[in-house]
Formats: structure tokens, sequence, C-alpha cells
């Protein structure tokens, strides 16, 4: 990869917009025919350019995560989303493009189980994720349902074959 390559690649990114980016370093894997081509890019400026990429990611997903402020937004609570959540008093879920929101427990509104849905008010935003501390509707689902139902007690199982009774 050339420097005028990356720049391309640079370039992409933010002509696109892109808010998240998977990326990896290049590194020699023997017995791959990438690792014995010529003109290997030094890894200094492999980290560098990597430093840059991941920079202008984080960036642009601040400015687009700082333009949800203000909007209404429908979050699918989930378990184990948020690491804070027992310290902040708030449920974390997923907005319907994948954003990590982090919301407010409304007891008005009742607390939602995960698997239901959260109408709330995003009022912060943070690189890589949204708090939303305006709860406007929460909406039970079949989803939570079948969670809460999942954490009873287990029942009995039948084994063999159903017998008709007569």
């Amino acid at each position: 990869e050339t420097e005028e390559d990356f720049a391309q690649t640079m370039h992409v990114v933010r002509e696109a917009r892109f808010a998240g980016a998977f990326t990896f370093q290049y590194s020699k894997r023997p017995g791959t025919p990438a690792a014995t081509m010529p003109d290997q890019v030094p890894k200094q400026v492999v980290q560098e350019r990597y430093d840059r990429l991941v920079e202008l990611v984080n960036e642009i997903a601040w400015e687009e995560n700082r333009r949800q402020q203000g909007r209404v937004l429908d979050v699918l609570i989930a378990e184990g989303e948020g690491r804070k959540d027992a310290r902040t008093a708030r449920l974390s879920g997923r907005a319907p493009d994948n954003r990590l929101v982090h919301v407010a427990v409304d007891p008005a509104h009742g607390v939602p189980r995960p698997g239901d849905l959260v109408t709330a008010e995003v009022t912060y935003a943070a690189p890589h994720h949204l708090v939303a501390d305006r709860v406007v509707a929460v909406r039970r689902t079949r989803a939570g349902d079948a969670g809460e139902a999942a954490q009873g007690e287990p029942g009995g199982v039948m084994l063999g074959m159903p017998a008709r009774r007569s």
C-alpha cells in the first residue's frame, strides 16, 4: 500500500462517513504469498496509518452521535451491553442503527426487561455510545416475556412419544 493508496482509503472513509470500522494491522503470515512480496510497508508506517484511520473514524463517530442529541429513538434493551449499568442506574440496548444507547430507568413508565423496547430522547452523546435520560414510553414485547420466562424455575421434561388416551 502506497501513501497515495492510504490517502484514498482516508478519502472514502471521510466521504462515506464511516462511524465504525473493524480495522486490523497487516502482519506477515508465513507461507502466504503476501509475506514474500517486495516493498513491505515498515511497521512504523503501518502503525502511523492505523492511528490516523482510527482517529478519523472516532471523529466521525462522535460527530454523528452528537447529531443524535434531542432525537427520540426506540431502543431494544439487551442484557450485558452496558458495563456500568448498575452504577449509573441505567439499562443498555441498541438503537435501530445498532448504536449503543444507555437508557434511564423511569419507574413511572415501568422497568423494561431485556427484549423490551424503550422510546427515549437522547440527552448526551459520546464517541461510542448515546445516553437517553428522558423516557417517553416502555413497550413490553414477546421477546421480553420470553426472557422473563427463562429466568423462572425450569419445568419437567417429558421424554418419549406422547400417548393417546381414549
